[in-house]
């Protein structure tokens, strides 16, 4: 490049750097100044744009755009220093001299808290400065810190939990419950505003330092965490109150369950329309996560019997049309819904409660009419169509109330005959695979119905039937008989018209949403059953079915694989994953962004035995095999050697030799195809351990089974092993069984399939080069190979193996 070239190109790359700063784009303008160093290290106005980008990275000018800002309002400048602030750690000094730039500020700025936000969350010097202050002066922080919003106060809040920034184990701890104590009293202050910040803080609280700060609960600290339970607050603070109320129970105890039950019973007992509502909003909420407990106060002599006739009264009392308060029912009757979680509970709500609820589901108010028709749905185990005609006309509806009806249909879809209402109901169908897709809070109802409407009845063994039976009849009970609705046939119907409402996008579309292992585990349970009817496997890949299943096993492998749900989840989404790739062509899905090694790794472990079953279900095993053998077919050597490290001792040890002829027989095809890895061919003819002899025998053996189709895929691996000059050599030297009347036995198969195998492996035999095939030929001429191979020519039309075997007796005879 010439001088005026090499200048213009300097120029160039200053004006770059320039508008990148300019930008905050830090990186790039590195580069370009990056580049013209190299043009011209000595250049002056290169190095003095270095100093200036060290400077700025450096972030020493995070202080002046911050004082500038606080003079200047000048948003701009202020962004400047926020992105500064998200993106890197300041020195020390640095740090320091803006923390005590920003706490020092009184007036109000529209950047302000996110920079105090950023700047403690990436910054240990002013985490001190603040634990400092803290430790001084816990209230006058904590106004500080709450008032200039959400981010200040969620970086002072891990304060006290972070151990980097505390001299003392002391310190720490008063600090912690100064917090806590701090919180509880905003909590409880009249009219105070964002209480779910003030509550998500006391959750992380009670989660991370339980033994801390117990002690300080009592009954006016559960009082006011339970009261933000109420139905009337907003959906933010409910949610967290829910999470704090878990916890405090959790470190409590038996204290905690007593100060709950006195909560309930003393706010019941002032039966004024606001303590019902807010001791049956903390009941509904607590029930779950207590169950017993709970119970037992709604069991409480005369509370269920006297239940709806208040609610009547409140009714009767309200104006013209009107209730008293709308708020009393809806608590009540979600207390009715929670309820139902315990056996006892859900035969009083029926005797007590059940021909008001279905009053109630007559209405027009959608929400009542939701709730009502959802515990109707609970407490019957046999829920009439009624109720679920009911239930489908809310979901239609599409209003908030559709959730609350979405999960009454998760319980009447358990019924056979309410799953063929469901399916039948194509504008049904189309509204729960809409809601599966855009409202989460109804995923899982949603997913609960598909469960149900797709579920296979378990195919049991004879043995398992009859110890079904002996169970019956020792119970003194006749076996139930299974409802003809849930037969397969009617199963896959219903699947197909699952299918055909797109259910697989939508449950790709939800699977993003949530990580609930619970959700997760009812989306492979559908897709496992889809992929059952082998028809639909084509349809499930082309909508993503492949990708979502892999998807969720990487999921499942960056959290803790040792209970026994996220181990359920993992085999079912691998046998999912093998009926879909059983009955597809690999290579129309596998790409470099999905590799087929990912598929590999998944199906894998389904061989070995699953120790979560007392009895092995060996159709995963079987259909695992299947989808590796197609897998296998694939023109890339990485993925049998992957598979060949992954599953051939499970082969050797165990499939191989299995009992059962379907696992056999897939296994044979599996190492059939195997046989294209030159690695493969090396377990048999070069590893050099003892048992590579054993191998050569196995496969022998197999050439002889009963079964044709596995003769057939012995037949073809051994025919693929012995175009190897030393594979030749292993075989004549076999002597049990005899290798050479093992191939002349395949060349005299009924099956011509089989024949010819034998055929190819016998010119294998007696082709190979120099001494070997001149063994070859002398062991087939003494063993009657000529004989042999004319009685196989005289019963074969295949026009291949009388070509072979032409070519064969010219040599033997």
């Amino acid at each position: 490049m010439s001088a005026d070239g090499t200048s213009d190109r300097i120029d160039t790359l200053l004006a770059t750097a320039d508008a990148a700063i300019k930008a905050d784009e830090l990186q790039k303008a590195a580069e370009a100044l990056r580049e013209a160093s190299h043009l011209d290290s000595e250049n002056a106005k290169v190095k003095e744009r270095w100093a200036a980008l060290q400077k700025l990275d450096a972030g020493s000018d995070v202080f002046e755009l911050l004082r500038n800002y606080i003079t200047t309002q000048n948003e701009e400048g202020g962004q400047k220093a926020l992105k500064l602030l998200k993106a890197k750690q300041l020195p020390s000094k640095d740090a320091l001299q803006a923390v005590e730039l920003l706490l020092d500020i009184t007036k109000s700025l529209p950047l302000l808290d996110g920079l105090t936000g950023s700047l403690l969350s990436r910054n240990v010097e002013a985490r001190k400065f603040v634990t400092s202050r803290f430790a001084d002066n816990a209230t006058e922080t904590f106004e500080l810190f709450f008032e200039r919003g959400e981010e200040s106060f969620n970086a002072l809040a891990t304060i006290p939990l972070d151990n980097a920034v505390w001299a003392s184990t002391d310190q720490q701890t008063t600090a912690q419950k100064d917090l806590f104590r701090l919180c509880v009293a905003t909590l409880i202050e009249a009219g105070a505003d964002h209480l779910e910040r003030i509550m998500r803080c006391i959750a992380r609280l009670l989660s991370l330092v339980p033994a801390v700060v117990a002690d300080i609960v009592d009954d006016e600290v559960l009082d006011s965490i339970l009261s933000c339970l109420d139905l009337r607050m907003s959906a933010s603070l409910r949610s967290q109150a829910i999470l704090a109320t878990s916890k405090v129970l959790e470190a409590t105890k038996e204290r905690g369950e007593e100060l709950f039950s006195n909560f309930i019973t003393e706010r019941a007992a002032k039966q004024t329309n606001n303590d019902l509502i807010i001791a049956f909003s903390a009941a509904a909420a607590v029930f779950p996560i207590i169950p017993a407990v709970t119970a037992k106060l709604f069991l409480i002599d005369g509370f269920v019997q006297q239940l709806v006739p208040n609610l009547e009264r409140n009714w009767e009392e309200g104006a013209a049309g009107k209730r008293k308060s709308h708020s009393l029912e809806t608590s009540a009757l979600e207390l009715l819904s929670a309820a139902c979680l315990d056996k006892a509970c859900r035969e009083a709500i029926e005797r007590y409660c059940s021909h008001w609820l279905r009053n109630l589901t007559e209405e027009r108010e959608g929400t009542h009419k939701a709730l009502a028709a959802l515990v109707l749905a609970k407490i019957s185990a046999d829920a009439g169509e009624e109720v679920t005609s009911k239930l489908e006309q809310l979901v239609l509806a599409a209003d908030p109330e559709a959730d609350q009806a979405i999960e009454g249909l998760a319980y009447t879809s358990l019924q056979p005959k309410i799953k063929e209402e469901i399916v039948s109901n194509s504008s049904v169908m189309k509204q729960l695979v809409k809601s599966l897709r855009e409202r989460p809070p109804a995923v899982f109802g949603c997913l609960t119905v598909f469960a149900n409407i797709t579920a296979y009845l378990p195919s049991l063994s004879e043995e398992q039937k009859k110890m079904s039976q002996l169970k019956a009849y020792a119970n003194s009970e006749q076996p139930t008989a299974e409802d003809p609705l849930d037969d397969d046939a009617h199963v896959t119907k219903r699947c197909r018209a699952v299918l055909d409402a797109d259910i697989v996008p939508a449950l790709v579309a939800c699977s993003k949403q949530t990580a609930s292992p619970t959700s997760l585990a009812l989306v492979v349970r559908i897709l496992l059953a889809l992929a059952r009817e082998q028809k639909h496997r084509s349809t499930m890949a082309q909508q993503g079915a492949v990708k979502l299943l892999l998807q969720i096993r990487d999921r499942l492998n960056k959290t803790d694989k040792s209970t026994a749900e996220a181990s359920a989840i993992e085999r079912n989404a691998a046998h999912a994953l093998a009926r879909i790739l059983i009955s597809i062509n690999p290579s129309h899905v596998f790409s470099t962004t999905l590799p087929a090694s990912s598929a590999v790794s998944a199906l894998a472990p389904l061989l070995s035995q699953d120790n979560d079953t007392s009895q092995r279900n060996l159709l995963p095993v079987f259909e695992s095999l299947l989808a590796l053998t197609n897998l296998a077919s694939l023109p890339d050597p990485s993925i049998l050697d992957l598979q060949l490290r992954l599953v051939w001792s499970e082969l050797e040890d165990h499939l191989l030799f299995s009992p059962n002829t379907l696992v056999q027989r897939a296994s044979v095809e599996l190492v059939c195809n195997l046989m294209a890895s030159a690695a493969c061919v090396g377990k048999f003819v070069g590893d050099g351990s003892k048992r590579e002899g054993a191998r050569m025998q196995i496969l022998l053996a197999l050439t002889d089974v009963e079964d044709m189709a596995t003769r057939r895929a012995a037949g073809g691996a051994l025919a693929m092993l012995t175009e190897w000059d030393a594979a030749v050599e292993k075989v004549l030297e076999q002597q049990s069984p005899d290798g050479v009347k093992a191939v002349l036995k395949m060349c005299g198969d009924t099956n011509e399939e089989v024949k010819h195998r034998g055929f190819a492996c016998l010119a294998n035999v007696v082709n190979a080069p120099d001494k070997i095939g001149e063994r070859g030929v002398r062991l087939v001429k003494e063993k009657g190979g000529a004989d042999a191979v004319k009685e196989a020519l005289k019963a074969t039309k295949n026009r291949d193996v009388m070509q072979i075997g032409v070519e064969m007796l010219k040599k033997i005879m």
